[in-house]
Formats: structure tokens, C-alpha cells, sequence
């Protein structure tokens, strides 16, 4: 009579757990999730002018003919130029990167935007 294994199960469990920690550990680096600034910190003024930021929001407007791009987090929002704001659809969130400016004195938004993804999971 075969003996039984043990602890196959419990390796099995074992080695699913460490695949889906690495998959979601991949998914929110991708998403960019990690040092993400809220827009209402930039909006209160608690971000300087300068500062190279990283934001997270949904696209709630976009303007093709300005490239101009609206997008709210749930704090607030922010608006900033993209060049390929044709490719953007409303209500996609997405990762912007950029860097925090004001004009008009009260007027913030971002410029300088280097990337603008949209978000695999994590929304």
C-alpha cells in the first residue's frame, strides 16, 4: 500500500500565495501606485511649484482641440496638457506624472508631464 504524502496540499497553497503576491506586487508597480500625491494636497498648496509628482484620477474631460486633460481623484482636480489626448478616453483612470505649477496665482495644474498610463487593476 503507497504511503501518503504529506504536506502536498499545504505546499501547493504555499506556492499559489507566492504567485499571486508577486502578481499583485507587479500590477501595482506598474499601476504606479506607490508615492502617489492627492490632488487636493496640490490644490490646498501643501505641494510646491517644481515639485515632480506622481497622480491618479479619472479623465473627466478632454479638450482635443487643447490637448487640455481633466482628471479627479475624488479630492479634486487638476488639469495638464497631453499631446496624445486624442488616444485618452473619458472615465479611464490613469497614472500621471508631471510637475506641480500655478497660474494666475490660484490656478494649479501640471506641467512638464512625462507619462500619462492608464491603470491596469487598482482603480
Amino acid at each position: 500500500m503507497p504511503k501518503k504524502k504529506k504536506g502536498s496540499n499545504s505546499k501547493i497553497l504555499v506556492a499559489v500565495l507566492i504567485i499571486a503576491l508577486v502578481a499583485c506586487a507587479v500590477v501595482i508597480y506598474h499601476d504606479g501606485l506607490v508615492g502617489v500625491t492627492p490632488i487636493d494636497d496640490i490644490n490646498d498648496f501643501d505641494i510646491d511649484d517644481g515639485t515632480a509628482v506622481t497622480v491618479k484620477g479619472r479623465i473627466t474631460n478632454i479638450e482635443t482641440i487643447t490637448n487640455w486633460v481633466i482628471i479627479n481623484d475624488g479630492s479634486g482636480s487638476i488639469g495638464f496638457e497631453w499631446g496624445f489626448a486624442d488616444d485618452l478616453e473619458e472615465n479611464t483612470v490613469v497614472v500621471v506624472r508631471g510637475v506641480v505649477k500655478t497660474t494666475l496665482i490660484v490656478i494649479r495644474y501640471i506641467s512638464d508631464v512625462t507619462s500619462v498610463q492608464p491603470i491596469w487593476l487598482f482603480a
